[in-house]
This record gives C-alpha cells, sequence and structure tokens, in this order.
C-alpha cells in the first residue's frame, strides 16, 4: 500500500460516479440535514473549500477499512461512501451533537458507523487507514504522543496513517487559521479547553517513533491554511531467516 497515485474507480468506465463532493453536498441539502441547519451548512461549506479532502481521498485505497478519529460530522466517511469504492468507515467523534448529526447523515448506509466516545477508551476496530485529521493540536503533546503509538501498534503492516496538523512555527495564512481556531475553541464549537500547536518537525519526529515511514505527499497540495497532510506508512517486517541470509 506504498503507491500514492490516486486509486483507481471500481465503477464500470461506461457509468461515471457523481463528483463525491457533489453527492456529499445533495445529502446536505435533503430533509435529514433540515434539524440541524447551522452544521449542514457548516459542512457544506467545509467539503467544498477545504482542500484536505481531495487529497485525501486518493491516499486511501479501495476496499480497506478506515478509522477516523476526531471525525466531526463524518464527512470522509460520507465521501469515500460516496466514491464507490467498498470503503468502510468507522469514525469517533468526542462532541455529541457532531456525532449525532453525522449519525443521521450515515443512516442506512452500512458502510459508515460513527460512535460518540473518547479517542482513549472507545474500542478501536480493525483497520488498514488511521485518519486523524485536525485533531492533534486539542491534546497537549504527551497526549498526542500516546495517540500516535497507539495508532502504530494498532495498524498491520502496511497500515497507513494520515495526520493533518498546523506547524506552530508557520506563518503568514497560517496565522489567521491558528486564531479562527482558537476563537472555535473560546465560543465553544470544537470542544477542548485549549490549543497545542507544535512545530511540524517534532510532529514527525513522534510518527516516526509510533513506527512510521514518512511518505512523501504530492506537489504541494498538502498545505491547506497552513495546514499539513502528513502520510505515514508502517513498514513491512523483513523475516528473520531472509535478513540473515541477505547479511549472511
Amino acid at each position: 500500500m506504498n503507491d500514492l497515485q490516486p486509486a483507481g474507480p471500481t465503477d464500470s468506465p461506461a457509468v461515471p460516479r457523481r463528483d463525491p463532493v457533489d453527492e456529499v453536498v445533495a445529502r446536505l441539502e435533503s430533509p435529514a440535514a433540515e434539524g440541524e441547519r447551522w452544521l449542514a451548512g457548516y459542512a457544506k461549506h467545509k467539503v467544498r473549500m477545504d482542500q484536505l479532502y481531495r487529497v485525501a481521498l486518493p491516499l486511501i485505497p479501495p476496499r480497506v477499512r478506515v478509522l477516523d478519529l476526531g471525525c466531526g460530522l463524518g464527512l470522509l466517511g460520507l465521501l469515500l461512501e460516496a466514491r464507490g469504492q467498498g470503503n468502510e468507515t468507522h469514525g469517533i467523534e468526542w462532541d455529541l451533537a457532531k456525532a449525532r448529526f453525522a449519525g443521521r447523515m450515515a443512516e442506512g448506509n452500512a458502510s459508515i458507523r460513527v460512535v460518540c466516545g473518547d479517542l482513549f477508551t472507545e474500542p478501536w476496530p480493525a483497520c488498514s487507514v488511521v485518519a486523524v485529521l485536525d485533531v492533534l493540536h486539542y491534546l497537549p503533546a504527551e497526549r498526542q504522543r500516546a495517540l500516535l503509538l497507539r495508532i502504530g501498534a494498532h495498524l498491520p503492516e502496511s497500515g497507513r496513517l494520515l495526520v493533518r496538523v498546523m506547524d506552530a512555527r508557520a506563518r503568514g495564512v497560517a496565522t489567521l487559521t491558528r486564531l479562527c481556531e482558537q476563537l472555535a475553541v473560546t465560543l465553544g464549537w470544537n470542544r477542548a479547553p485549549r490549543v497545542h500547536w507544535r512545530p511540524l518537525t517534532e510532529v514527525r519526529r513522534d510518527i516516526r517513533a509510533a513506527g512510521f515511514e514518512i511518505l512523501p505527499t504530492p506537489g504541494e497540495t498538502e498545505r491547506c491554511f497552513g495546514n499539513h497532510l502528513l502520510v505515514g506508512e508502517k513498514p513491512k517486517t523483513v523475516p528473520d531467516a531472509i535478513l540473515g541470509s541477505a547479511l549472511g
């Protein structure tokens, strides 16, 4: 699973699917979303404007199970379902209102499950990809490391980790992004006591310490509003017999 090229569609070329973003926006405009217009409106804006999803989707192979930690409104799972390549998504979100909204949007879809709970205490299903998108900064540094270590222990060989973080040392538009995030926490939109920005070099070091190789991401598309998408992959273990033969 170390090919970062976009995954090929499983549908017949003669019956092209709609753009997953368009499909998700249509779902967010359905009567099912009427009870939470503010959440639905925010979700539509985010899925349209945030390039994260268009970058992340090709990095998730078809037919694998995805664990989405801090899944928010469940947009990643909805987009993977709309992509139509046989993925299953298990989302965990600690904000009850967001978890309920994500669950309603996924109703009737057996490939998406959303639970409300703590990332450290909620059981994790077996999976091949773990997404931690815009989540680490809600945790102190030591808890960030603990989470990454647990992910490293949970994923199998060739398992993939997608992490989007903000570099604490970044300037320019990143400064505005950090201010907006701090305001969202202060107003209670994002539930956390405070935010914990860290230098990107430290986060990379912790990802490697958790047992991942950091893969290159395509072009400059890993950056959005000062955020960085990091892709880690668990290396395959070389059997002792083969290693001994190679060294001998």
